[in-house]
Formats: structure tokens, sequence, C-alpha cells
């Protein structure tokens, strides 16, 4: 059926894709190769609350030579500015994404994946790379370039007996296993199923991976707070070393957590 909506959806993803990392004011950001090192985008959005605990975290615990990336995907032109003064204060890589063509959720996530792959990824051909939520916190010391020497991808699991996937919020590839394949972190369905970010991958990355010889984090949850709204707001997740606390960007409305939080990790930063 024809639709307006449609064609001007259309036409600003075409702008958002066509956008090249040249054209946006970056922070600290060459376009040199760097292969000798871990690179590790985070995606941020609208909250920059959880940023400068998220970059303590990683300098601590990520015992991995390691670039750290701020992808900011934020449609808040304030929250933008207090994300990159964060970024150039802890002289961290800085890459205002384009205008998001979708407001929110998984289609806005994807493409911001999609895109940073094409423009930074491929451009720095690093030998191992990841994606992360900006809700996700490295608690506990550890080597992500130890899991990808023994295997091509190493995150958190998520489908069942039909198709898998690893969760958009927590992947890690190593690029030469993949860097000929065609990457898609989009939505899409997979045997009459709805898989989210990152699952049009199954195809081209995990479908003739044998699950049975890959080590994937175990994960669990944990109760933040007693009588909250839903499970977003009174859980957090415990996924291998890392803590992910959920709706950071809230996306799901519900009350603060940000000063929970901080008291959980005041034991690990």
């Amino acid at each position: 059926m024809f639709s307006f909506k449609n064609i001007f959806t259309k036409i600003k993803v075409k702008a958002f894709l066509t956008t090249t990392i040249k054209q946006l004011e970056c922070i600290n950001y060459n376009n040199q190769k760097n292969s000798t090192s871990l690179h590790i985008i985070t995606v941020t959005f609208n909250n920059e609350l959880l940023l400068q605990p998220q970059i303590n975290l990683i300098k601590k615990n990520i015992i991995d030579s390691c670039e750290f990336i701020v992808a900011d995907n934020s449609s808040n032109i304030n929250k933008r500015k207090l994300i990159s003064e964060i970024c150039k204060k802890n002289n961290v890589t800085y890459i205002p994404l384009p205008n998001n063509p979708y407001k929110i959720g998984s289609n806005s996530h994807a493409i911001c994946l999609n895109w940073m792959y094409k423009n930074y990824i491929q451009i720095k051909n690093p030998l191992y790379f990841g994606f992360i939520d900006h809700d996700i916190f490295p608690i506990i010391p550890h080597s992500i370039i130890s899991y990808l020497d023994k295997q091509p991808i190493y995150g958190h699991w998520q489908g069942n007996k039909n198709y898998w996937y690893l969760w958009a919020g927590f992947c890690f590839f190593k690029y030469e296993k993949i860097k000929n394949k065609k990457i898609n972190f989009s939505t899409t369905i997979i045997n009459n199923n709805q898989v989210d970010t990152g699952g049009a991958n199954y195809n081209s990355i995990y479908k003739d991976l044998d699950i049975n010889k890959l080590n994937f984090p175990d994960s669990k949850y944990i109760n933040l707070r007693e009588n909250g709204e839903s499970l977003q707001s009174n859980t957090i997740q415990l996924i291998g070393n890392w803590l992910h606390s959920f709706n950071g960007s809230y996306w799901m409305e519900m009350a603060p957590k940000e000063q929970l939080l901080y008291d959980y990790l005041k034991k690990y930063y």
C-alpha cells in the first residue's frame, strides 16, 4: 500500500546509511587501521549517567589491549553534548551517529550497528571487535581475546533449538572469521520466529557453527530493589563477568535506578 510515511522513512534510512564518518564531528578519532587490539563499541542513547562507570570499568577490568569507542545514537542534543564531554575528558573516541530514521527500539539499534560495521570496523580492520549496550559493565578482570583466540564469536546466546544468535548488546567477533561474510545486525524472521537485533546474521555467521563446541557466559538475575514496576525496574543481569542493568535508555518508563546501580557497583571501581 502506498504510504508517504514509508517513503519518508526510506529517504531517512538512505540518508543515514550514506553519511560517512568523515562528515561527522568525531572526537579522538583517526582513520588509521588498527589490527593489534580489541575494539569495543558501545551505543549510547539519551543517558550520560551510565557512561563514566562503563569507561572506568572497561579500563580497570578488560586486561586486553583495548580501544573503547562511543557511538552516540542519542536523539536529545543536550544528551549528545554531555556524552561528548565525558568522552573528551576521558580521551575516548566519540562518534556522533547521523540522525536515526527510527525513534527507538530494535530497528534504531540495528541500523547503528550496521553503520558502525561499515564505517568503523571495515576501515579499522581490527583483529577483534565487539558491540555492547551502554548499560553493561565488566565487573571482574578478564580477557575477551582469550575466548576469541579459541572460537570465532563470543557473547550472550539467544535462541532455541531451531536457531541461535548473539544478543546485540553483548557480542564479540574475531574479524578475520566474518570479514568476508554478509553482515547485517537487523531483526528478521527465522523459521517463523521473530528474532531481535543481530538475528539476521544467523545464516551468515551462526548457522554453520557447532554450538556444542562454543563457550558462552552463564547468565542469572539478581534483585536490585523490591516492589518495582517490572523486571527491568527490579533486577540486574549477570552475564559471565559483566553486569547488565537493563533499560538504560528508558524505552520503558520506570523510576530511575542509576543511584541503586552506582551503589551496587561501588565495590568494583
